[in-house]
């Protein structure tokens, strides 16, 4: 019987090894917010910078970024935000975000 034989006749994932090979972290100064993503395809800067920014309402304070490949065991893709950057960008999605119905 081979090693990835499930009861319903249906091969698993667990021989597949280009299942989950790219895992993106990303992580504030406290690390109490981090975000795990894992990806079949690659992952380059720009999709990278477009999770980094469609989450960073969860973070506070510095950004870490990473793009690590699951098979080569190496990080291949990194991007920081400074402090400043971060609180920048959340003043403006909060600015953006609030209706001023008042004159």
């Amino acid at each position: 019987m081979s090693p990835n034989y499930s009861p319903f006749g249906v091969t698993s994932n667990k021989g597949n090894t280009m299942a989950n090979r790219y895992r993106v972290e990303i992580y504030d100064a406290n690390k109490l917010n981090d975000v795990t993503i894992y990806s079949e395809q690659g992952v380059d800067k720009e999709y990278l910078t477009e999770l980094v920014f469609s989450n960073i309402r969860n973070f506070s304070g510095k950004i870490n970024a990473y793009v690590f490949d699951n098979v080569k065991k190496k990080k291949i893709t990194a991007m920081f935000l400074d402090e400043t950057i971060v609180n920048f960008n959340k003043q403006m999605l909060n600015k953006a975000s609030r209706i001023d119905f008042g004159n």
